[in-house]
């Protein structure tokens, strides 16, 4: 072994005075030691040898005047504690253009347009190691298997810090990158890069850039006091960034474009300019369980016709909107939270639409949710309190409004103006600055089974002449009157009202200036409970055949069990806690909100409403906080039902917080549901097969869920009357070739686990009014009839 051990130095003794010479005496697998010195050199690498510092990282430097440093020109080699240095303005320090070159604890520089260059095959293994370039880039890689970065820092660069382009492919793990001229990272043409457990900082424009047809995937990066974008994404190809985040960015955080759609999981976006995240340019992906705080902006923007999907989403602490959509986008928000931003929680404006659900706001300086501009947004489960000024606002635009709950808004509850066309269903105001509801000249829009109370002005205020319906409404306790029109008009109607409480008498038209009693018809006895009768409603749900049969039989049970109590009888043994098994979309969470309000009705539930939980809003990350968080949640909705949306999340270990205290949750709930067994019906959702391990996760979990429901996916058939009924609800029609041609396409579809979502369904109707309004655009002899009509052609050009 000590003969294939060669001693380099430039001391007087033993040994090679370059390392050029003992290269080239070297054999196969032999390892050159080299003392401490300059060496004004340039290395072919031609053996697979090592070349290692004696005295270590530091002491020895190896110089190139012109040309490149060091050339691996043989299959396999490796430098270790090394200084490669490359002064030529032309060639970079090393040069990988074949084999397999390690690098461990070295030092490269150059002064060129790159310090390291892998092409064609080469593949670079560099460990622990420093890249400088005053001029240039860093490490450029566009061999296909370009090796690994492993705990190395670029840092002074010229232009970009990395760069993957052509067909290259990189890992970079645990590094330090920047700062750099130009972008920490750089992606383009097909390369392919995995980065893990690095730092990007002090780029001068975006932080990681993806371009063209590259794929990332990135892991727990964080971009830090980056002058431009933290990340660019524009590439048609696969994008992830799993626990990543942003700090300190001087423009948006992630700024998406180009059609990309990536998939963000546990990111975070905070002290941005502009837009914490922003989707533009037809852009879609995914966004999960992400918060985005402190953005001097706006903190998520959605525009250009982009669609993405957000799911689990917290903003706080913008100096503009919370979340803006406009420029005809048209995303889906779920489990949205929003907080303490000074611009309005959320706008929607320049004819976008979206969806959004399940929507938590609280404090700001603005209007919880603000719709203009042509805009004509759906919303269902918002929860605003505490703002300085309406709960929402709709101002020549159209507005869905459902199922949701104003509280203490600074000005009206909800506030229809000139040009709004609103709808709100199922919802309650509360104590409102001013009115309730107020719909001011030239609004129109229709109110229904709804409730406004202890407001300091009207409950419901009519200014307008437009056509406006206030059916099933209650309008209680309010310092004004309970409604107020203040023109007469028949195109205003005011069906089922239950008025008391009210410090004014209700005034319609005429009425107003006398202070008359409202005409007789509208002065209902109060109701049980407010909305259309929940048992019709499931019945006229699409499909759900099976699903109906088990809540009916439910039902019954419940009837009897409660007839038999009040007779003096003991109740038959009966299951209150279900399991509803199936895909998403299959309707599991309209058919529990109906449940609770048909045994509210029957006097089972103390009030029938719904509570909708996730992993997230149980599971804390901190020991003893899962019980306190899971307590908490399940207290508000005593008296209710509780739906756990995913529920086997809890039993997988996932989420981040570790299996202990998703079990925490779960044995949590076991006490509860035994505690509050009167109270409360409890229904956990998921995957049919991810429920069995749910209900196997606690011993006494599968007694307390004795019903499991499944829920089949929608047919063909079914996906198609779905259309129709939006066709109806929205004032459309199909022909009979685009109902045929509907058919057809929904059979066609990839039969995976998410066909005969009812989503689906829903948004190939917003996808072919989308086509039937651009195909009508360009023609000016369309009459009122061509306006209701969808045909074949609004969906073939979707396919």
């Amino acid at each position: 072994m000590i003969n294939n051990i060669i001693a380099v130095a430039q001391t007087p003794g033993p040994g090679y005075r370059t390392i050029g010479e003992a290269l080239e005496r070297a054999h196969d697998g032999a390892v050159i030691v080299v003392g401490p010195g300059r060496y004004p050199e340039n290395l072919a690498l031609t053996k697979p040898v090592t070349i290692t510092a004696e005295d270590g990282p530091g002491t020895v430097w190896l110089i190139a005047a012109t040309g490149v440093t060091v050339t691996l020109q043989t299959d396999s080699a490796a430098l270790s504690g090394l200084t490669l240095v490359a002064t030529d303005s032309d060639s970079p320090a090393v040069l990988v253009p074949g084999g397999q070159l390690s690098v461990t604890e070295c030092v490269v520089e150059a002064a060129s347009w790159a310090s390291v260059f892998v092409r064609d095959q080469g593949t670079l293994l560099m460990r622990s190691s420093e890249v400088r370039n005053g001029a240039g880039a860093g490490v450029v890689v566009t061999s296909p298997d370009g090796g690994v970065l492993d705990d190395c820092t670029l840092a002074g660069l010229g232009t970009s810090a990395v760069v993957v382009a052509g067909h290259g492919g990189l890992l970079v793990r645990a590094s330090t990158v920047g700062p750099a001229a130009a972008n920490g990272i750089c992606l383009n043409g097909q390369g392919r890069l995995t980065v893990e457990d690095t730092v990007v900082t002090g780029a001068g424009k975006p932080a990681i850039a993806v371009e063209q047809r590259a794929a990332l995937n990135a892991a727990r990066i964080r971009v830090l006091d980056t002058a431009a974008i933290g990340f660019y994404l524009a590439s048609s190809e696969q994008v992830a960034l799993e626990g990543c985040a942003v700090e300190g960015a001087g423009a948006e955080g992630v700024f998406v474009a180009e059609g990309c759609a990536p998939v963000l999981r546990g990111c975070r976006v905070r002290g941005t300019r502009g837009r914490g995240l922003h989707f533009a340019g037809r852009a879609a992906g995914t966004v999960t369980d992400c918060e985005v705080s402190d953005v001097d902006g706006i903190g998520i923007g959605v525009t250009e016709r982009s669609l993405p999907e957000f799911d689990q989403v917290s903003v706080a602490g913008c100096t503009a909107a919370g979340v803006r959509i406009d420029d005809s986008a048209d995303p889906f928000f779920r489990r949205l939270r929003v907080r303490g931003c000074d611009g309005a929680a959320i706008e929607a404006d320049r004819g976008a639409r979206g969806r959004l659900e399940n929507v938590e706001i609280e404090g700001g300086g603005g209007a919880g949710l603000s719709v203009a501009g042509s805009a004509r947004p759906s919303v269902s489960g918002l929860n605003a309190r505490d703002l300085p000024d309406a709960g929402v606002r709709v101002v020549g635009a159209a507005l869905s409004l459902s199922d949701s709950q104003l509280l203490r808004s600074g000005a009206e509850g909800v506030y229809a103006g000139a040009g709004a066309d609103l709808s709100m269903t199922r919802c309650r105001v509360q104590e409102s600055r001013l009115a309730g509801c107020t719909f001011a000249a030239g609004a129109s829009g229709s109110v229904l089974d709804s409730e406004f109370s202890g407001g300091s002005a009207d409950g419901i205020l009519l200014e307008t002449g437009e056509s406006v319906s206030v059916k099933g409404c209650a309008v209680r306790d309010n310092h004004g009157s309970g409604v107020r029109q203040l023109r007469p008009s028949r195109t205003i109607e005011v069906l089922e009202l239950i008025s008391g409480g009210n410090l004014a008498n209700d005034a319609y038209g005429a009425a107003v200036a006398t202070g008359a009693t409202p005409p007789a018809e509208t002065r209902q006895l109060p109701r049980p409970a407010l909305g259309s009768d929940p048992l019709e409603e499931l019945q006229g749900l699409v499909g759900l055949a099976g699903v109906k049969s088990e809540v009916t039989s439910l039902v019954n049970l419940n009837k009897m069990a409660k007839r038999r109590t009040d007779a003096g009888l003991s109740a038959p043994p009966m299951a209150r806690h279900l399991v509803f098994a199936g895909a998403p979309g299959t309707g599991k969470t309209t058919i529990a909100r109906l449940y609770g309000q048909i045994l509210a009705q029957l006097g089972v539930l103390r009030e029938g409403h719904l509570i909708e939980v996730a992993r997230a809003d149980l599971v804390a990350q901190i020991i003893g906080g899962t019980a306190i968080k899971t307590t908490e949640a399940f207290t508000t909705a005593l008296g209710g039902v509780f739906f756990i949306d995913e529920a086997y999340a809890l039993s997988s270990g996932g989420g981040g917080s570790g299996p202990d205290f998703g079990r925490e949750a779960i044995d949590t709930l076991v006490k509860l549901m035994e505690d509050h067994r009167d109270d409360v019906v409890v229904i956990a959702a998921g995957y049919s097969r991810e429920m069995t391990d749910f209900l196997s996760a606690n011993p006494g979990m599968e007694s307390r869920f004795s019903r499991t429901i499944e829920f089949a996916n929608y047919t063909s058939d079914e996906l198609v009357t779905i259309v129709r009924a939006q066709c109806g609800k929205h004032d459309y029609r199909l022909t009979e070739a685009a109902g045929a041609a509907l058919l057809k396409y929904f059979e066609e579809m990839p039969k995976d686990s998410t066909f005969g979502n009812g989503r689906t369904a829903r948004r190939v109707f917003e996808w072919m009014t989308d086509r039937q309004a651009s195909r009508l655009a360009a023609t000016t002899t369309a009459d009122a009839a061509d306006l209701t009509l969808l045909t074949e052609d609004d969906l073939l050009s979707m396919r």
